[in-house]
């Protein structure tokens, strides 16, 4: 039973091990059946410093959703250029998600040891601190009585610099997951490398067909250049 548990907890890590890369191989499309891909520039959204564009690719007339969707098509190529390219953006976009997932954990906790470290109903780390009478004296006591020496004679406000360098770390924490997320959420953006990848693909598919290249060759009777054709 504990060997069972064991392995549904160590499962889901196997998951999360496997790669985004797609074997050649194990895709449905065949080279010579590929389409070319699309790209265009659409407006995203009105923001403080004007509009923003985002680029929105097109494969068989179809909308592509997420850029990650071109991966079956640009692996069919086996264009090494077209596929190492996009393999970048899936590692960047695999390390983004690490990053946003971190963030997120170092906001939560941020958020909470800020939240219960804050400051008084003044604004202030303020804290109640006992007065100790000093050895040898006698005091006059909060209660209007007579302390000796060694006694708390009363409590005076003082300011709880623990408290206030806890929460001064969980603001800290809180500020460094929002960066992690932000950096995590850019590296998740299509940039250039999934712009080469597609510029590899589609070069790559206009290069198929008949091309031809000037070889040596040689034969019992004659040797000199020929002509070659590829198809």
């Amino acid at each position: 039973m504990k060997k069972f548990l064991l392995l549904l907890l160590i499962y889901p890590f196997r998951l999360w091990a496997q790669t985004d890369s797609l074997a050649p191989s194990l895709l449905p499309y065949r080279q010579e059946n590929l389409k070319h891909i699309e790209s265009d520039l659409l407006p995203a959204n009105y923001g403080r410093y004007g509009r923003s564009v985002r680029t929105q690719y097109t494969y068989d007339g179809l909308d592509i959703r997420r850029a990650k969707d071109l991966g079956p098509y640009i692996m069919a190529s086996g264009n090494p250029e077209a596929m190492h390219e996009f393999n970048a953006y899936i590692n960047s976009r695999k390390a983004g998600a690490w990053l946003i997932a971190g963030g997120l954990t170092s906001i939560i906790v941020g958020a909470i040891i800020m939240g219960s470290n804050g400051p008084g109903a003044d604004g202030k780390f303020t804290i109640q601190q006992p007065y100790v009478c000093p050895t040898g004296y006698a005091c006059s006591g909060s209660s209007g009585g007579v302390v000796y020496g060694g006694q708390i004679a009363g409590y005076q406000t003082g300011i709880d610099t623990q408290r206030q360098n806890t929460y001064a770390a969980g603001g800290l924490t809180l500020l460094s997951g929002a960066i992690m997320a932000g950096i995590g959420w850019g590296l998740n953006i299509p940039g250039q490398h999934v712009r080469r990848s597609v510029q590899y693909y589609n070069r790559a598919l206009k290069q198929r067909g008949i091309s031809w290249q000037i070889t040596p060759y040689s034969s019992l009777s004659n040797s000199g250049l020929g002509l070659h054709g590829r198809f």
